[in-house]
C-alpha cells in the first residue's frame, strides 16, 4: 500500500499571504500591521519586505488569494452547459454572490478593497473573474447573432457594476439573507429586461422561485 504524497511546504510568501488574508479579514486593513503578519507567519518584518513592497502590496496579494477561491467557485465550463445563454448570466451571478458573501471576500474585496487599491487597481483584479465571467456569457449571445459583438466589453463592465452593487447591498444589510434573496431576484429581472428580445425566455431555476403575485388592493 502506497501512501499519498505529502503536500509541498508553503513558501515564505505563501505563509505571509495565508496569515495576512486571515488577519485582514478579521480586523480590516487599517488595524493590521506588517509586524503582526510577520509574527503570525513566524517570520521577520524584513522577510515581509523581501516579498512585498509594502502593506498595500501584501493586501493586494491577499485579495488575489481570495479571488482565486472565487474563480474556483465560478466554473464557466459548467455554465456553458446551460440550456440558454441567458441562464449562464443568472447562474453565474448566483455563484458570484455566493462567493462574495464569504466573510473574507466581503471584507477584503468589498469593504477595504476599493479604498486601499483604488478604483483602477480594484477593477483590474476583478476583470479576470467577474467581468470575464459575464463577457463569456455575452459572447455566446453575440455568436448566436443576438447581440452586437462590439458592445460585449462595455456591457460586461456595466453589468458587473450592477452585480457589485448587489453584493455591497447584501454586505451592508441588517438582514443579509433577505437582502440576498432580493438582490438575486433583481439580477434575474435585470437580465430579462436587458435581453428580452435576445432569445427564449429564461427558465425558472430551482434556487430562484418566483414570488406569488401581490393581492389586489381595495
Amino acid at each position: 500500500m502506497t501512501s499519498s504524497p505529502r503536500a509541498a511546504p508553503l513558501t515564505n510568501r505563501q505563509r505571509l499571504v495565508v496569515h495576512a488574508r486571515r488577519l485582514f479579514a478579521e480586523k480590516g486593513f487599517a488595524e493590521v500591521s506588517v509586524d503582526e503578519v510577520a509574527a503570525a507567519a513566524g517570520l521577520t518584518k524584513g522577510a515581509v519586505y523581501y516579498q512585498f513592497k509594502d502593506k498595500t502590496d501584501l493586501f493586494r496579494a491577499a485579495c488575489e488569494s481570495v479571488l482565486a477561491d472565487v474563480r474556483d467557485k465560478v466554473d464557466t465550463a459548467t455554465m456553458g452547459q446551460s440550456a440558454h445563454h441567458l441562464d449562464e448570466i443568472v447562474i453565474g451571478a448566483d455563484r458570484l454572490y455566493d462567493a462574495y458573501e464569504a466573510p473574507d471576500a466581503r471584507r477584503l474585496l468589498l469593504v477595504d478593497g476599493l479604498t486601499v487599491l483604488g478604483v483602477d487597481g480594484w477593477t483590474a483584479m476583478q476583470e479576470p473573474v467577474g467581468i470575464g465571467l459575464i463577457a463569456h456569457a455575452l459572447t455566446h449571445l453575440a455568436e448566436d447573432g443576438r447581440l452586437e459583438p462590439d458592445v460585449v466589453p462595455a456591457l460586461a463592465h456595466l453589468m458587473f457594476g450592477a452585480f457589485v452593487q448587489g453584493v455591497l447591498r447584501i454586505a451592508a444589510a441588517a438582514d443579509p439573507q433577505a437582502a440576498s434573496r432580493d438582490v438575486r431576484r433583481a439580477t434575474r429581472t435585470l437580465t430579462q429586461a436587458l435581453f428580452s428580445g435576445a432569445g427564449a425566455p429564461l427558465k425558472e431555476p430551482a434556487w430562484l422561485p418566483l414570488s406569488p403575485p401581490l393581492p389586489p388592493t381595495s
